[in-house]
């Protein structure tokens, strides 16, 4: 029974005329094969390469298997250039056909089309979008010279640009070379925005101005006062200006400082400008701590001089009428110093309510 059946098929595959199977897959021609014949070959058809009839590209080259479904090994074999990005156009099958069979592919199945068509895939930049890469380039050369938080350009494009189509597959891969930096003593830039294969898309220059956002006074700080966060707000200078000043850029430098002088709102603030907070105004009413040892002597005095923490005042023992020096070691209360007292290892005492008289 088995050898019957292997002759019979080995009949038929003698007796059905090979051409007339290639002519139907080439031309498509329906019915020149039928019965068993046309369910024997059912089998081969998925894997022949078929014509598609629309495709999107990617590259401005067009394969084979852009334009076959199964084009096996012969994929990604390039056969003509595509259109220009954001463009389509018509091959005719003939076309297609010859190139196909240039590049080696000789069985194909063109599905009734007279025609393909090829479309590249493409992006739009508008004026806005060039003008965005280079400032994202000036900024990101500045933050590498000058290291991150200084500052940021505020740019000035000299021309106006018109919108360019670029291949979709290059898009987030554009690069800007900045042919003319900004620098301290010119403001002047020119940068030219390429293909990842270096080819010039958009040529651009203008001036770029450096500018850093600086904690200046909310409002009027009067002497003595001392500054808080809602004092400050942030506003943005020229870079130029902050160059060789003593100007504070950041805010944790001034927030809990007393003003020395009467300071200005919108003003940028100098380390000139602070001081510590005074502990103790002239003329108050303090509390002297004489401390040795476990003994400790509280009374009352006048304080001679202003100070903050940490600082020498003289004081006058209400008591005895005696000024002497003490150190500042909160509102209101000053430490007594004995003749050898070190003022420095005194502040590195941790508790501000003790101190220690050498005699």
């Amino acid at each position: 029974m088995i050898t019957r059946l292997i002759l019979a098929l080995l009949f038929f595959l003698v007796t059905v005329p090979y051409g007339a199977a290639t002519d139907r897959t080439l031309h498509a021609a329906d019915g020149e094969t039928s019965g068993l014949g046309d369910r024997f070959l059912g089998s081969f058809e998925a894997s022949i390469p078929m014509l598609r009839p629309s495709v999107i590209v990617y590259s401005d080259l067009v394969t084979l298997g852009d334009l076959f479904d199964h084009a096996g090994m012969l994929a990604e074999t390039p056969v003509f250039r595509a259109p220009e990005p954001g463009t389509r156009g018509r091959v005719e099958t003939h076309t297609v056909v010859d190139v196909a069979r240039s590049a080696g592919l000789d069985r194909m199945d063109l599905a009734g089309l007279s025609e393909v068509t090829v479309e590249r895939a493409g992006v739009r930049l508008l004026a806005g979008d060039l003008e965005a890469l280079v400032i994202a380039a000036l900024n990101e050369d500045l933050a590498a010279r000058l290291g991150e938080g200084s500052g940021n350009y505020v740019v000035a494009f000299r021309q106006s640009l018109e919108a360019v189509m670029i291949g979709a597959e290059i898009a987030d891969r554009l690069r800007v070379d900045l042919i003319a930096r900004p620098s301290t003593r010119s403001t002047q830039f020119a940068a030219v925005i390429r293909t990842p294969q270096g080819l010039d898309i958009a040529r651009l220059d203008g001036q770029a101005e450096h500018r850093i956002a600086v904690p200046v006074l909310a409002r009027a700080v009067p002497r003595g006062d001392v500054v808080r966060a809602s004092d400050l707000r942030l506003q943005e200078l020229d870079y130029a200006r902050t160059i060789g000043t003593p100007t504070l850029v950041r805010s944790q430098d001034i927030i809990g400082q007393a003003a020395r002088r009467t300071l200005r709102a919108g003003a940028p603030v100098n380390p000139d400008d602070l001081t510590e907070p005074l502990m103790v105004e002239r003329q108050d009413l303090v509390t002297l701590v004489y401390r040795h040892g476990a003994l400790a002597l509280t009374v009352r005095a006048r304080a001679l001089d202003e100070g903050a923490y940490g600082q020498s005042v003289d004081v006058m023992n209400l008591q005895s009428n005696r000024t002497v020096r003490g150190v500042v070691a909160g509102p209101g209360l000053i430490h007594v110093l004995g003749p050898m007292q070190d003022i420095a290892s005194y502040l590195a005492t941790p508790t501000p309510n003790s101190a220690e008289i050498i005699q």
